[in-house]
C-alpha cells in the first residue's frame, strides 16, 4: 500500500471557520504537519471531498480528528455516472473514536476503484458542529 500523493487529487470542503483559508484551509488536510488542521464552521452536516486525477485502487484512510471535534460517524460516499445520470453510493459508514489519534479505516471490497471519494460528517461530537481534522491520507494498492 503506498499513500496517494497530494499531486494526484484535489479537494473541497464544506465550511472553514470564520472563512479564515489561510489558518484553516482544505490545504491543511494533506501536508503531514501536526500543528495545521482543517477546521469547519459551525452547522451540520460538514465534509470533503476528494478528486483524484485518475481511478485509483483504494484501500483505505486515515483521519485524526482534534478530540471534542470529531466526527460522530462518516458516511464514506462516492459519485458514479450510469448511463448518463450521476448517482451518488454510499460506500460504507465508519463509526470513530472522539480522540486526538490516527484512526484507520479499510475500505470494503479493498481495493476501491474510483476517481472520487466523500468523507460526508452528518454529526460532530461538538455541541455547534465543528470538524477539526489535522490529518486525512488515502492509501492505493501498488
Amino acid at each position: 500500500m503506498t499513500l496517494i500523493p497530494n499531486s494526484d487529487l484535489t479537494a473541497k470542503v464544506s465550511s472553514v471557520l470564520g472563512r479564515e483559508v489561510k489558518s484553516y484551509g482544505k490545504q491543511f488536510l494533506f501536508d503531514g504537519c501536526n500543528e495545521t488542521c482543517w477546521n469547519s464552521d459551525q452547522g451540520t452536516p460538514q465534509w470533503i471531498a476528494v478528486q483524484f486525477v485518475k481511478d485509483m485502487a483504494v484501500t483505505h484512510f486515515e483521519i485524526q480528528f482534534q478530540g471534542g471535534f470529531a466526527a460522530k460517524n462518516i458516511c464514506l460516499q462516492r459519485m458514479s455516472v450510469d448511463t448518463g445520470v450521476a448517482k451518488v453510493e454510499t460506500v460504507k459508514t465508519y463509526y470513530p473514536d472522539d480522540i486526538n489519534a490516527i484512526q484507520t479505516f479499510l475500505l470494503p471490497n479493498s481495493p476501491l476503484m474510483t476517481d472520487n471519494l466523500k468523507f460526508l460528517f452528518p454529526e460532530s461530537t461538538d455541541m455547534f458542529g465543528r470538524i477539526i481534522v489535522y490529518r486525512l491520507n488515502l492509501y492505493q494498492d501498488s
